[in-house]
């Protein structure tokens, strides 16, 4: 009866130290699957984001709106954008109304899933990019005159070649939930650099297009394949080299739009240069869509 016990218990302690071995080398491969890759790695919350983004001040001049569009979109106020046209067969663009020719800029653009589609592009083109394309693409950077990335597909394009992923590298399923499915990122634009970089509230993706500086000026873009999709793009501001970090401080503004009642947060440094910038304001009623749990495009500000 002892050698039986004793057997059983060399057997158990065996099964113990496998089941250690297995679970140690589960987790290894865990870590390192959200592990920072070669290129990159995996986006996740507290990366840093560029300095300058936390020092902008709205520039009148460049807060013209949205001022072009394909004729498959309307204009619903300077921060809104509908696509009406029927089928998912063409690409619709607009285009901010002001060219970038020098400094940073900061967009926040509000873009739920729901109005995405196969081919959601945002990003800068020039003055003649085309803002219709058919059959379906990836409008912004379907062509040599504009830089977009498509956050459908994740990849940065050009001239209709898709690039990078973006983020870049391996993702766990806990980094997933940073990457484009939220509905507001922000699009940074450097016109110093030539670079186009994009993130959320949760991570900074990094500036995965380049463009190059003969082409200035540039419009910040979007493109979009989904019919009856609601697209809403803020200019936020510009880079204020002036500033100092007690200048810093953000401004809750509410307003009301087709989702409801919403407060939307400003970073704004000088905002007694530009008193009352964003004021409080209502979109004109759009098509309500959204999916439950994901709030609509909150409202632009009419100026």
């Amino acid at each position: 009866m002892s050698r039986a016990q004793d057997a059983l218990d060399a057997s158990m302690s065996q099964y113990e130290a496998i089941s250690a071995v297995v679970l140690l080398i589960s987790m290894i491969a865990l870590l390192a699957l959200c592990a920072p890759g070669p290129r990159g790695g995996a986006v996740g919350q507290g990366n840093p984001s560029p300095v300058w983004i936390q020092s902008i001040s709205p520039d009148p001049a460049l807060d013209t709106g949205i001022l072009g569009c394909s004729d498959g979109m309307n204009i619903i106020n300077q921060n809104c954008v509908h696509r009406h046209r029927k089928g998912t067969f063409e690409t619709d663009g607009a285009r901010w109304g002001a060219p970038l020719s020098k400094g940073k800029h900061v967009f926040e653009i509000y873009w739920p899933t729901v109005g995405r589609g196969t081919h959601a592009t945002a990003g800068v083109g020039t003055e003649s990019a085309p803002m219709f394309v058919k059959p379906k693409d990836s409008l912004v950077g379907s062509n040599p005159k504009s830089w977009g990335l498509d956050i459908v597909r994740k990849k940065a394009v050009h001239n209709s070649q898709a690039a990078d992923d973006v983020p870049k590298g391996r993702a766990c399923t806990r980094c997933l939930s940073y990457t484009w499915h939220v509905f507001r990122f922000y699009m940074y634009v450097d016109c110093d650099s030539g670079t186009v970089g994009f993130g959320t509230d949760f991570a900074y993706y990094g500036a995965p297009l380049r463009f190059p500086l003969d082409k200035l000026p540039v419009y910040a873009m979007v493109g979009c394949c989904q019919p009856n999709a609601q697209i809403t793009m803020i200019y936020r501001g510009s880079e204020n080299r002036a500033a100092m970090p007690s200048q810093i401080n953000k401004a809750v503004v509410p307003s009301i739009g087709p989702g409801g009642a919403v407060n939307v947060v400003v970073v704004n440094t000088n905002q007694t240069a530009y008193a009352g910038y964003p004021p409080p304001g209502a979109v004109a009623p759009g098509p309500a869509y959204g999916t439950k749990g994901e709030p609509v495009p909150p409202p632009a500000y009419n100026a």
